[in-house]
């Protein structure tokens, strides 16, 4: 599977999660777009989102069904109960030359990350989706987790749908696998610059998004992995939510959940990084 893709071979059914969504203002929005945007885009609505995609017809209805609609299925078939009041608009670009052109004319925005972006303030998610489907599981999960769990940190935020750059949408389940980001982990802890999970859970919005952000990014996605592989991502993930007021680091759930101490878990989720194997 290539780095930032979803895998979806099996059908998973009728989707039945998306209830409710009568009363989102989509008319607006579309109406919106299509002064905007040129004949050659397809404007429709699905589920919480207005999807505006210069994908052909078919190429467009394939992401919404396999990746869009899958994913909303597993998210809240696993981990979220509250579902979006609003309508946020997802722009599939066919290639990287139109990505680019309609960031800059639409929202002014030029320093672009290639495979696409969240805007959270303005309700947008623009994908290259040239370079596969990864980044946009990735951004739904930012989408759709800030109306389950508004107030989640950074380095979960970003661990949680950093782990679904590359993941596998069947049967209702999320799996994310290992990706890209795993040599900057290692690299980190064979060369002694590593910081612990203490460090990570507690870092600022801005820490975790500084100088030293690709590495946080690594470190929290393969927390989630670790999670995920030990059967315990899903509880730690509600409970988290649940009990934020309590914890805002998600350190007493981490102890909590795995039977560690963070210290613990750090030297454990250490051995079992270095084990792992990534193959481009």
């Amino acid at each position: 599977m290539p780095d930032n893709q979803t895998n979806t071979n099996k059908v998973s059914g009728e989707y039945s999660i998306a209830e409710n969504t009568d009363t989102l203002d989509y008319k607006t929005r579309e109406e919106e777009l299509k002064k905007s945007l040129t004949d050659k885009f397809l404007i429709q609505h699905s589920y919480y989102f207005v999807v505006a995609s210069n994908l052909s017809p078919e190429e467009t209805d394939e992401i919404i069904m396999n990746t869009i609609g899958r994913a909303i299925e597993c998210f809240y078939n696993n981990f979220f109960n509250k579902k979006p009041d609003e309508v946020t608009t997802i722009f599939l670009f066919k290639d990287d030359a139109s990505y680019r052109y309609w960031a800059k004319k639409l929202y002014d925005d030029t320093d672009l990350s290639r495979f696409g972006y969240y805007k959270p303030y303005s309700k947008v998610m623009l994908m290259n989706i040239s370079t596969g489907t990864g980044t946009l599981v990735h951004e739904l999960t930012h989408a759709l987790v800030r109306y389950d769990f508004p107030d989640i940190p950074a380095w979960f935020n970003e661990g949680l749908g950093s782990l679904y750059e590359r993941c596998s949408l069947n049967n209702g389940i999320i799996l994310g696998y290992v990706n890209w980001r795993l040599p900057t982990l290692q690299d980190a802890i064979s060369d002694n610059s590593y910081t612990g999970l203490n460090t990570l859970v507690n870092t600022s919005e801005d820490e975790f998004y500084g100088n030293n952000s690709g590495f946080y990014y690594a470190q929290s996605r393969y927390l989630c992995l670790y999670l995920q592989e030990k059967g315990l991502l899903r509880k730690f993930y509600k409970s988290f939510r649940d009990g934020f007021s309590k914890d805002n680091t998600g350190k007493i759930f981490l102890e909590q959940i795995t039977g560690y101490s963070l210290t613990g878990l750090n030297s454990e989720f250490v051995k079992w990084a270095m084990t792992l194997k990534y193959e481009n």
